[in-house]
């Protein structure tokens, strides 16, 4: 059975296509309540971690979760929706000073010693320590959370493979290391994460990449990759699995498990649906009782 893993990230992140989608999804999947119920639709489907970008209503309601149901919260940092539009609003100084003030005393200074640490790296913008001190900040505000894996945002993991920046994913695993996590990648470029981090790729326990039975997203093409999923199976968690709902959920999964693949990401709509299906009596169904 391939694992399920249920995608969290704020709705107005997302695209959608139409204007009113958009208004609905947002003030909707806006209030914890909503996310917690969705949270609950994904255990009941049999899905076991969830893979979020973080804003408040998402820690809140995953806060409230965890404390009901026994999950494994994957954290995904930094939110790049909310610093780019920080970063616009408030410049690159304003846009860290409104995440330091959230952090708690301790956070503070812990993150202070950081930034003391790697001065150098600060004062040159270096990108791997900017967008490490910003995932800090963002980490020290999930500690009501229990989370076990640490993944950059794919944009970040993108520039980064695009530029061979390689001291970001050893950040990146030397920092999951320190707090007790496995590190992951996020990509849609796996076979460049495979040149450019080589041997190290094995540092990080899940790779999430774009896997599906058209080739969807599966960059270079589809039979590139599933040759680099097939070479070690267990790293590599199946995205974008229905190739943007046009395949049906079970023979999605029915193709990563052919693969061996370890799991695959469901996001809010493949959910709604499926439950919708899981759920559904002979009479919403249209189907007359025998």
């Amino acid at each position: 059975m391939t694992n399920l893993v249920l995608e969290l990230r704020p709705p107005e992140s997302r695209h959608y296509s139409s204007w009113k989608e958009r208004l609905c999804a947002v003030a909707h999947y806006s209030q914890p309540d909503n996310v917690h119920a969705l949270c609950e639709k994904s255990y009941a489907l049999g899905a076991r971690a969830i893979l979020a970008v973080f804003n408040d209503t998402i820690r809140e309601a995953l806060v409230a979760f965890q404390r009901w149901r026994d999950v494994a919260v994957w954290a995904v940092v930094p939110n790049m929706f909310a610093f780019i539009r920080d970063l616009t609003d408030l410049g690159l100084v304003g846009a860290a000073r409104t995440r330091f003030i959230r952090l708690t005393p301790s956070g503070m200074i812990r993150t202070g010693l950081r930034m003391m640490s790697d001065l150098g790296g600060i004062r040159r913008r270096d990108f791997s320590a900017g967008t490490m001190l910003v995932s800090d900040m963002e980490l020290a505000a999930l500690r009501d959370l229990r989370v076990t894996r640490l993944f950059l945002h794919p944009q970040v993991t993108e520039i980064g493979l695009a530029g061979g920046v390689t001291p970001l994913f050893r950040a990146l695993a030397a920092k999951a290391n320190q707090l007790g996590m496995d590190a992951g990648l996020i990509t849609h470029n796996p076979l460049r994460a495979a040149a450019v981090l080589g041997s190290e790729l094995h540092r990080f326990a899940a790779v999430i990449s774009p896997c599906n039975p058209k080739g969807y997203k599966m960059v270079p093409n589809r039979e590139l990759c599933e040759q680099l999923f097939r070479s070690d199976p267990a790293r590599f968690i199946a995205a974008e699995v229905t190739a943007g709902g046009t395949v049906a959920l079970q023979a999605a999964l029915t193709h990563t498990r052919a693969l061996g693949l370890s799991g695959a990401v469901l996001d809010s709509e493949m959910v709604e649906a499926a439950f919708r299906a899981a759920t559904a009596t002979p009479e919403s169904s249209g189907t007359p009782r025998r």
